[in-house]
């Protein structure tokens, strides 16, 4: 009961952060980029110190660092997700998949591991394919997307970190 307590508290703090949107052409900017770079840079290195207490588990320092950067996208796409469904379905993905692979032991995912570890570098392909789509010059208002760029940098690390996983 503790586990889905914290679950619970963590997912009302991940989505009570500020409004902001994103749409194919970039996203609308009620928080600056850097603030919401800033959120996610602490959730995601809170998440790397405590995700073992948190789940109760032994964590390698591969699978704490996957599940922060895993944290990082969750809320930059969280965040901005407020008013955009795609982005906000792409935050639930990952929010299923950290869980499911990092806080919850289910047996059904502990026999499957490493099935569902790549279907999670298949996702995170995915939302880097569609990014990519959405915005081919990488781009946002005549400017880089640094936002978006730092999001992929870090969805590129799951699934370097996730393909490297040797058990």
């Amino acid at each position: 009961m503790k586990k889905i307590t914290t679950l619970v508290f963590l997912l009302i703090i991940l989505f009570s952060f500020g409004n902001a949107s994103a749409d194919g052409g970039g996203h609308k900017e009620i928080l600056p980029d850097e603030t919401i770079i800033g959120i996610s840079l602490v959730s995601s290195i809170i998440t790397y110190f405590f995700i073992a207490k948190i789940s109760g588990h032994e964590l390698s320092n591969q699978e704490r660092l996957i599940s922060s950067l895993i944290v990082f996208t969750t809320i930059v796409h969280a965040i901005l997700g407020t008013e955009d469904l795609k982005l906000l379905l792409g935050a639930v993905g990952f929010l299923g998949f950290g869980c499911f692979l990092y806080i919850l032991k289910l047996p059904l995912i502990e026999e499957n591991k490493t099935n569902f570890r790549y279907l999670l570098a298949a996702y995170t392909f995915a939302i880097i394919i569609f990014y990519i789509y959405l915005h081919p010059d990488l781009t946002k208002n005549g400017e880089y997307d640094i936002l978006g760029l730092v999001t992929k940098l870090s969805e590129i690390g799951i699934i370097g970190l996730v393909i490297k996983r040797d058990d």
